[in-house]
């Protein structure tokens, strides 16, 4: 019986048990230990997420604050692990305006942290500030400006951005065509438009709508950050005419005659504009007064008062030679 219990002793079974047993043991031990220990106060240092409120009135943020305070805090362990553990920090409140801005020139201020211990340890649960790094914040202010800008429409054009023998027809339309924007005086002052993002689009047939975001710009704010935007499309031809050349600034005592006195022109129209040429005709003209200002023998032909509805104006000749007489 002995010599059995001896066998059963050194039994691997009963070894691994033992172990298991002196493990769990162990475990709870060491649990029982630090729980203990998050219940005491302990003084470490925490990196801490700020926002600033509250600057003085019609004053702007333009120059560099930290995000992030470095904080010598007294707490609980409990309170600490929870804090080092917290990836989504809520940010405590700075608000600029309860404390004394000291002026240390055009626009620039200091407040010193040590003022802030007391109001920021109350924004901290169950932790007392002991000591702020840095030990002062710079504030560089400037005056707040408000103007109304133009919206710009951008498209990412390429050789696919319309299906062939389809193009823009007219002009693109955006609503509103203008928004509010406010920050730095400075920088609104110089701000004259606001392009959207690219409109990316391909192989277009038909009139399309949009709504691009506005392009951001930092230290600006938008009155909205997105407008419709319009842009009309139509199919197109091709239109070839052959079309006299009219001379213009010809004094009245002389006669001035193009050669060729016709010209080659062709552009490209919507089909829903076409009826629109008979109206506003192209006609090529050539200048007399650019024979005072060059001595030359041929001169430039030159359509003026375009029509928007028009594209990829070609001619030919586009210099042509003259004939004058006297009346």
């Amino acid at each position: 019986m002995k010599k059995y219990l001896q066998r059963l002793y050194k039994s691997p079974f009963l070894q691994q048990r033992r172990f298991i047993t002196f493990f769990i043991f162990l475990i709870l031990s060491a649990c029982l230990w630090f729980v203990r220990s998050l219940g005491e106060e302990y003084e470490t240092q925490v990196d801490y997420p700020v926002r600033y409120i509250n600057f003085p009135e019609d004053k702007v943020l333009v120059g560099f604050v930290p995000d992030k305070l470095q904080l010598t805090v007294r707490a609980k362990g409990f309170s600490i692990l929870k804090s080092k553990m917290n990836f989504n920090q809520i940010p405590i409140q700075f608000n600029v305006s309860s404390f004394s801005l000291n002026n240390i020139g055009a626009d620039t201020f200091y407040i010193v942290t040590e003022t802030a211990k007391e109001v920021l340890s109350a924004e901290l649960s169950g932790m007392t500030i002991i000591n702020i790094s840095p030990d002062t914040l710079y504030f560089k202010l400037t005056n707040i400006g408000v103007r109304k800008v133009s919206v710009m429409p951008v498209l990412d054009m390429h050789e696919q951005f319309f299906q062939q023998q389809f193009m823009l027809n007219g002009k693109i339309e955006v609503s509103p065509d203008s928004i509010i924007i406010s920050g730095p005086k400075p920088l609104v002052d110089s701000i004259h438009y606001i392009p959207t993002e690219a409109l990316r689009y391909s192989n277009l047939t038909d009139t399309i709508i949009g709504a691009p975001r506005l392009k951001a710009i930092n230290m600006i704010t938008f009155s909205q950050t997105s407008v419709k935007v319009v842009i009309p499309v139509d199919r197109f031809t091709e239109v070839e005419n052959q079309l006299p050349v009219v001379p213009i600034n010809v004094p009245d005592s002389l006669n001035m005659i193009a050669i060729p006195g016709q010209i080659t022109v062709t552009y490209r129209i919507c089909l829903s504009n076409y009826n629109k040429v008979i109206n506003n005709p192209l006609i090529p003209r050539i200048d007399y007064n650019a024979l005072q200002l060059n001595s030359v023998n041929r001169l430039t032909v030159f359509i003026v008062d375009t029509p928007r509805f028009i594209s990829n104006l070609r001619f030919n000749p586009r210099e042509i030679e003259f004939l004058i007489t006297r009346k």
